[in-house]
């Protein structure tokens, strides 16, 4: 199984960078998760649309859903009679996207003929061929589901956008890859009120006590120095960090 990061920047897009967006690869299936500004482009360096097997979406943020937007026009206009391709929502995500469709056309239904559109439900498995991704409820300012994504004994742990919980610790627990948020670290402001994320140092610290094998910190603030995140982790963690950036790729 690999991890292949499309995008890695929080609300706004550093430069050259996209929002959350993340490849999880393992034969013939290819699932992604989130969907955020800039993501869409870039995903199509590493896979053919028509060959993406699923998206799955941790929460109704748009900086980790709003590139659904262009991929149902390309499918709907420029693909006509393509594959519809499955998009795994959290729970109301569909009455949420048919009203954002309704401010953004007239056309009725707006999403068919380009996504598929299902919610998922906490505990409940989503099988893709050969991936599964079990969504874990998180905290956070809405609801946000973590994502434990399972390959041929594999184990990737994602944390979605969370604060310090138990949840979130039990997601990761025995995980052997931990893709977690730190949009607090590496300098980002410090008047994020009321405080929703993870910093550098609560990612490391979540990884610690996982006993996980490798780190890899994402959704940074657009003005963060992501090798002082990386440092601010490693007083805490004492495994691999990585930095995630776009086309960094990892065997889980």
């Amino acid at each position: 199984m690999w991890l292949t990061v499309i995008g890695s920047s929080a609300s706004q897009p550093a430069a050259g960078d996209a929002c959350s967006g993340y490849l999880v690869t393992h034969g013939r299936a290819s699932v992604l998760l989130d969907c955020g500004a800039g993501t869409l482009g870039r995903l199509q360096e590493h896979v053919a649309l028509d060959d993406l097997s699923a998206i799955v979406i941790s929460h109704l943020h748009p900086d980790h859903f709003s590139d659904l937007i262009p991929l149902r026009y390309g499918r709907r206009y420029g693909e006509a009679g393509a594959r519809e391709i499955p998009v795994f929502l959290p729970p109301g995500g569909i009455v949420y996207l048919h009203g954002l469709a309704a401010a953004l056309s007239k056309t009725r239904p707006f999403w068919d003929g380009a996504l598929r559109l299902q919610e998922y439900a906490p505990g409940i498995t989503i099988e893709v061929d050969e991936i599964t991704v079990g969504p874990v409820e998180v905290v956070h300012g809405i609801r946000s589901f973590g994502m434990l994504v399972q390959a041929d004994g594999r184990r990737l742990a994602y944390s979605s956008d969370t604060v310090m919980c138990d949840e979130v610790q039990l997601l990761a627990a025995g995980a052997d890859v931990l893709l977690a948020e730190n949009t607090l670290g590496g300098g980002a402001p410090a008047h994020h009120e009321p405080v929703t994320h993870l910093s550098a140092v609560q990612a490391g610290l979540v990884a610690a006590r996982a006993g996980v094998e490798t780190l890899v910190l994402t959704h940074f603030w657009h003005t963060a120095d992501r090798a002082q995140a990386c440092a601010e982790a490693r007083e805490v963690f004492a495994g691999r960090i990585l930095a995630a950036c776009p086309g960094l790729s990892i065997e889980i």
